[in-house]
């Protein structure tokens, strides 16, 4: 079964051990052996209702959302798609392309509560509490960057404050390259021994051009995942 050979389940023990942490992160299984370690970091889910409780009572719940929509190909969900022609600046990435991506990568999700409809946002709580276990987590799996969606200040204080809280530093900076209403953001975080780069980009949801989005992730996050070993250029 080709999602055995995409994944790496050598963190789940760690994982287990976590009692804030209800379901597990997609870890691929090229994740660990690459000499920068990437997460993307989705925002939520919210309960759909038939098989949603019986899914996400699970460990593995987010991993099985995760592998309908990103290893199913050709399906169109835009989360998934949009952020795959950003990373390889094409409208139409090649199969072999999204398996090396999301074999290379890592993808969880900052809130841990689901919401009640696709509508409801998230509280100010649930992020806080979410980014204190994105601290604890990117230190188990030493991450080194991280592609966050959505740029919603509610998000972004509730950073601010739990990394207040860790007695971390950091450095902010709006990227000059606004896109649209949307301006990228850049925090870069010490916390003890980890070094961390956070890209802020829109949510890739909806509205999302990956057009103009794709060179500002390539220049801060530069590609590692094309299976050709070349920085491809903009395709139609």
């Amino acid at each position: 079964m080709e999602l055995e050979y995409l994944l790496d389940s050598s963190f789940d023990t760690a994982f287990s051990g976590r009692p804030n942490l209800p379901w597990w992160p997609w870890v691929g299984s090229n994740f660990s052996t690459h000499a920068v370690r990437t997460m993307l970091l989705g925002e939520s889910v919210y309960n759909w209702g038939d098989g949603f409780d019986a899914r996400y009572q699970r460990a593995d719940g987010l991993r099985e959302t995760h592998r309908r929509h990103a290893l199913n190909y050709q399906r169109d969900s835009p989360y998934v798609r949009n952020i795959e022609r950003a990373i390889y600046c094409a409208s139409s990435p090649s199969e072999d392309q999204k398996r090396a991506f999301w074999s290379s990568v890592a993808y969880h999700n900052l809130v841990l509560q689901p919401l009640d409809t696709i509508r409801q946002r998230p509280t100010y709580a649930q992020y806080l509490k979410g980014w204190q276990e994105f601290f604890d987590l990117s230190h188990l799996m030493a991450i080194d960057q991280c592609i966050v969606y959505g740029l919603e200040a509610r998000k972004i204080d509730a950073l601010a404050e739990a990394i207040k809280l860790r007695g971390a530093s950091f450095k902010q900076s709006r990227l000059p390259a606004k896109i649209g209403r949307t301006q990228p953001l850049l925090i870069s975080i010490s916390d003890d021994s980890l070094e961390l780069k956070l890209l802020f980009i829109r949510h890739p949801s909806a509205f999302f051009s990956w057009r103009q989005w794709a060179p500002v992730i390539r220049e801060h996050f530069p590609s590692q995942f094309d299976v050709a070993g070349k920085t491809p250029e903009l395709t139609a």
